[in-house]
């Protein structure tokens, strides 16, 4: 009886480490944009706190990244040098869980950042933020940028009308709800896109769709009720982020990923000096940040 005790306790302990434990949802997080350019001590554009995980046996970088509600590809670049699947156990991680809000005069209600992969709630009435991994639009058919959208209807347990160009992969042109349609269970949508769900979560943080915006589904459920018909959203291409905390200057950099930039550290320089921050950095900490390109915030104060 004692053995088969231990047996099961340690069934349930294995269990245990490798449940799933999706908090979902970033925030709310309380900002302040700065009154203009150059550095303002009181902006704060530097959101969330870096984490540190403890890798347990048989944990990947898919589960660990969906855990913090962090896309893959944000996990995978920060960390470069881990196989994605046989990760060193028994060993700490930093997870990089802080972001810089994309600096917009006046934020809509969902801004996407199309270059770094994820979405920003905004409530300005109280100045605060939420922050939403996502899924874009393959290089054939990116994500539109620079367009202005609305919500323009809400559906649960949504079907998928499938675009012309799938139709002959799937067999149909349109897949009823349930766990397998590949718009999840939530969708919102913006004319010819929409937000939505997923029934692969592996795909949120990187390039996977026909163009619209694929959420976790414990995220999607959160942005779905927090987002009412009629909010506005919009979708920008900005690679350099530069944010404020403490009265300390960052910069967040991420790779070109639709090729858009023929120069990252000229297109890096022009937007340091429009902001008027070039008298108060670290040269050499900026030019590193450009070269790796982590895609998480680097403190380049002087």
């Amino acid at each position: 009886m004692a053995i088969r005790l231990r047996y099961l306790a340690f069934l349930l302990l294995g269990w245990l480490l490798m449940a799933p434990n999706y908090a979902g949802a970033a925030g709310p997080f309380t900002y302040r944009l700065p009154q203009g350019p150059g550095l303002d001590p009181a902006a704060v554009t530097v959101v969330g706190q870096p984490q540190t995980h403890h890798i347990v046996r048989y944990e990947n970088l898919y589960k660990i990244a969906r855990d913090y509600d962090l896309g893959f590809w944000e996990l995978a670049k920060f960390h470069r040098s881990l196989d994605h699947f046989y990760l060193p156990w028994e060993t700490d991680i930093t997870i990089p869980t802080q972001w810089i809000i994309p600096q917009v005069a006046h934020p809509p209600g969902y801004l996407i950042n199309v270059a770094e992969l994820r979405g920003y709630r905004f409530f300005p009435e109280k100045h605060e933020v939420w922050t939403f991994p996502i899924g874009i639009g393959v290089f054939e058919y990116k994500t539109p940028i620079g367009k202005h959208f609305r919500v323009q209807s809400k559906s649960v347990n949504p079907g998928w009308h499938i675009p012309k160009g799938l139709q002959a992969k799937y067999g149909m042109s349109y897949m009823p709800p349930g766990d397998d349609c590949p718009v999840g269970h939530r969708w919102m949508g913006l004319s010819h896109y929409g937000l939505h769900g997923t029934h692969a979560p592996m795909g949120v943080g990187r390039l996977v769709s026909h163009g619209c915006i694929r959420h976790y589904p414990e995220d999607i459920e959160k942005l779905f009720d927090m987002t009412p018909v009629g909010t506005s959203v919009e979708m920008i291409y900005e690679p350099v982020k530069f944010g404020f905390l403490q009265g300390r200057t960052y910069v967040e950099v991420h790779e070109d990923i639709y090729q858009r930039i023929p120069d990252m550290l000229q297109y890096a320089l022009k937007k340091l000096h429009d902001q008027n921050l070039a008298s108060r950095i670290n040269w050499n900490r900026f030019l590193q940040a450009v070269e790796e390109s982590t895609g998480a915030p680097v403190d380049i104060t002087r």
